[in-house]
Parts: structure tokens; sequence; C-alpha cells
């Protein structure tokens, strides 16, 4: 019998289960960067094993902290966050497209790079919200800090971004900053809301400082994008013995929430678990006595969640 065995090297590929953004409510860019989290090889007790998730990819991430600051004691957090996230890598798709900035964030962390970068931009990305038609504001400006961490005066300079129909920028003019000097500098972008077709649009933009080109990634998001209402719900035991606890999360609120319990045999409304108006966005939960349950059996568990004319459920 003739076995044949063929390895293909994959990497700076995102993983399936890699969670993507961008964040509700705020539309901020997450993640901020990426780093290796499949079959990262971790110890168990015994031995080792390949693992995978953001258990694997944080511990990069704290790490590559950890010897920058090693590296410049005298660095802020903000800092040591920019330096990650200036010198990170785009990655892209085994179609050569590259991600979306609010798949990779900024890219995949360079720890060398990062280490030796002579240049700062705070922070390293951009985020420009929400921007509602009935509000008539297509301007939005922003601010950032640029610094030179190297032993040489250097020219800072913004390069053209890539023409996007119905967006315009407004970018600083080049200019020089000599060692350990930081600038300020303001940047815009004017958006004509009737040319844009996507309700999500990002980029990068770049700038060059003499040496190295430093990329800073943008969203900008017109009306608001389609997004499950809820997500994750659990239901188990309580540690008191006395009662059920639910949990759920709902990532920007609800005008209406329910938990509506069915017979799953015949569909037949049995009740609801829970019901209540206007929550608050984020992680919500509470304990059921069991006195206030249905009796003992099965049921068809849907979870319900509405917010401007839109609805999400989960069946469990």
């Amino acid at each position: 019998m003739l076995i044949r065995m063929i390895l293909i090297e994959e990497k700076d590929l995102l993983a399936d289960f890699s969670s993507r953004g961008p964040v509700t409510v705020t539309w901020e860019i997450k993640p901020d960067i990426v780093a290796p989290g499949v079959a990262i090889n971790s110890t168990i007790p015994g031995g080792y094993l390949p693992l995978q998730g953001t258990s694997m990819a944080a511990p990069h991430i704290a790490g590559a902290a950890a010897l920058i600051k090693q590296a410049h004691p005298d660095w802020s957090p903000a800092e040591i966050k920019a330096a990650i996230m200036n010198t990170a890598k785009n990655i892209s798709d085994r179609d050569g497209k590259r991600y979306r900035t609010f798949e990779q964030g900024a890219g995949r962390i360079r720890l060398e790079a990062a280490i030796k970068t002579e240049s700062l931009v705070i922070p390293g990305s951009l985020q420009f919200g929400k921007f509602q038609l009935a509000d008539n504001m297509h301007r939005h400006s922003s601010k950032l800090t640029v610094k030179n961490t190297g032993k040489v005066t250097k020219t800072y300079s913004f390069s053209i971004p890539k023409k996007e129909h119905g967006i315009e920028w407004e970018l600083p003019m080049s200019f020089a900053l000599k060692p350990n000097e930081a600038k300020n500098v303001e940047l815009a972008m004017k958006a004509t809301p009737d040319l844009l077709k996507d309700k999500i649009h990002d980029g990068s933009l770049v700038m060059d400082d003499g040496k190295n080109k430093i990329r800073i990634p943008y969203l900008y998001v017109l009306e608001e994008p389609d997004y499950p209402r809820v997500m994750g719900f659990d239901f188990a035991p309580a540690d008191n013995g006395k009662a059920y606890r639910y949990e759920v999360y709902l990532p920007g609120g609800a005008e209406e929430f329910g938990i509506a319990l069915f017979d799953p045999d015949q569909y037949r409304f049995v009740g609801f678990l829970d019901w209540g108006r206007k929550l608050e966005n984020g992680m919500v939960g509470k304990e059921i006595p069991l006195e206030k349950l249905p009796e003992e059996g099965l049921y068809l568990a849907k979870v319900f969640a509405k917010k401007k004319g839109r609805e999400s459920t989960i069946d469990a």
C-alpha cells in the first residue's frame, strides 16, 4: 500500500472562530491587534498539547508588552500599545484579499519591529463612529499624536489615500520632529452620504517617517448596520441550589426582551421565563426561583430581543 502525505504550511490566516468587530453602539475597531492563536503548543497537566483560542493569543500580546516595557521602561501603556499596532503586519486571506480592519485591527503583531520602532502614532487606529443621515454632519475630525523616538530628526508625511467615491480626506502637510519631540496633528474625513453605497467603510491611512510606513486603520459607519440583537444565552442551576440562573448578551441593548417557553413536540406556548423592556446593552443575568419555574420537563426556549424595528432570536 502506498501512502502519500502532502504538508501545506499555513500562516497569517484568521481562524474561523476569531472574534470579529466592530463594537456595536460605539462602532469602534476591535480587535486592536491579532496574534498566533491556533495549534499553540501549551502546557497541560503531565505534558503539552496544541491548543487554540484567545487563551493562546492573549499571552503573546502580554509577553510582547512586557518585552517592549523592558526595552523602553519610560514608555506609557498607550505608547506600548501604539508601538504594537503601528508596526503590525497587514494580513490577507487565502485568496489574497485583505481582512477588514474590524477583523484584524492593525494586523498581526511583529514584536521585533515594535521594539525597534523609531516613531509612534497615538492612538493606533481611528474611529469616526456612526453617522446618521438626519444629522447632516458630513465632516468628521480626529487628532493623532506623532512622536519621534529615534536619535535623528525625522520628516513625516501622509500618503494620499486610495480614492473612494463619496469620501474625501483632509490630511496634515509634511512636518519634521527632532528626537523625542511630539506633535499633535488633526485630520478629517468628509463624506457625501448620497454617494456611499455600503454601510461600513474601512481602510488604512499611511504615514511615512522616511524609513518605515505606519498604517493607521480607520472605520466609518453610515447608518446602523444589521447585527444580532441577542447573543450567548446560558441557563444553569444557581450556586445556592434554590434557583436557576440565565445569562445573555445584548450587544446594543433592547427595547423588548424575553425568554418564551414552548412545548417542543406541539410547539404550544407555555409561558415566559422572563420578559422586560428598555434593557441596557451588555451582559444581562437573572436568577429565577425554583417555585417560579414551570414543571420539570423538556422545553424549547426562544430568546428574543427587539430594537429599532429589528428582532433576533436564539433557540435553546
